[in-house]
């Protein structure tokens, strides 16, 4: 269990505290001394927004759920999303250089070890997950359907990745359907396990996973943009990777792009009216996915 700094209440304490367990899980479950090890290492230990896991957390306060109970848990979508940006960066499929700031993967270690190492991350995310469920006290009634839905959410993410590969898309609609898919079910994951270990009702669990789906819409569309606007030093990439590929730019422009990712985020936000006053860092976390420049 990795512990967390629970006087870090801001977003940027949560990305610390989760960065600080990332780097802890990477200890304990990651192999050390060989070139696969570093490779996972690297892919998993990068600098990153850290979305997910944070998501996870602000759920969970909600229901006053605290960190240390619910770190664990947080941290295995971080896992795979990890993997798939590993897989995302390949030659097959987006063939690019620079993830994160860095070389990607396979451009420091090859394309079998890149594999190999986001294979091996899905694994240790599965082999992590019951011990993580018990830590998050998940009701025993719910334990399977947690883990279920993990394995939905890969199947999710590997259909939708060849939906975007084919470019097929030539509606919002169509797009949209896509990345919900890839984007929005990592996003959806992470709040509801968050919800499921505070207990929410039916109907609140509900809510929370329609204000996940649209909050990671607009974090795909907003990544569209700088793909188009953004500078390469604050993004940690090429801008223009996306060239060849259907967008929301590419569909609406970018001006229409950036009403649609408002929309998305004031329509999570509204998911959210329940929930009143206690739901504001959540409203607060929407707008600040929005509003980046990186």
């Amino acid at each position: 269990m990795h512990s967390m700094d629970t006087r870090a209440t801001g977003m940027a304490g949560l990305r610390e505290d989760v960065n600080a367990a990332l780097g802890g899980w990477a200890a304990t479950r990651l192999p050390s001394h060989d070139v696969l090890g570093a490779a996972m290492r690297e892919a998993l230990l990068s600098p990153g927004k850290r979305v997910r896991p944070v998501l996870t957390l602000l759920v969970g306060r909600l229901y006053r759920t605290g960190p240390d109970r619910l770190i664990d848990l947080a941290l295995i979508p971080e896992v795979v999303h990890a993997a798939s940006l590993v897989l995302d960066d390949l030659p097959s499929m987006d063939d690019a250089p620079v993830r994160r700031g860095r070389p990607s993967l396979h451009a420091t270690y090859g394309e079998a070890t890149a594999i190999l190492a986001a294979f091996d991350l899905l694994s240790r995310a599965y082999a992590s997950l019951p011990g993580a469920l018990v830590r998050a006290r998940i009701p025993k009634r719910r334990l399977s359907e947690a883990q279920r839905e993990l394995d939905i959410v890969i199947d999710s993410l590997c259909r939708a990745q060849v939906r975007d590969l084919e470019g097929s898309a030539s509606t919002v609609e169509e797009l949209e359907e896509i990345h919900a898919g890839k984007t929005g079910a990592l996003f959806v994951l992470a709040a509801s396990w968050g919800a499921l270990a505070g207990h929410a009702t039916e109907v609140e669990r509900m809510a929370i996973e329609a204000f996940a789906r649209n909050l990671g819409l607009a974090f795909q569309v907003v990544d569209d943009i700088l793909d188009v606007t953004g500078r390469p030093e604050r993004l940690g990439k090429p801008v223009g990777k996306d060239a060849g590929r259907v967008t929301f730019v590419d569909l609406v422009g970018v001006e229409g792009a950036r009403r649609l990712a408002h929309d998305l985020a004031a329509t999570a936000a509204g998911a959210l009216d329940l929930f009143g006053e206690r739901a504001a860092t959540l409203r607060t976390f929407a707008g600040g996915v929005v509003s980046r420049d990186a």
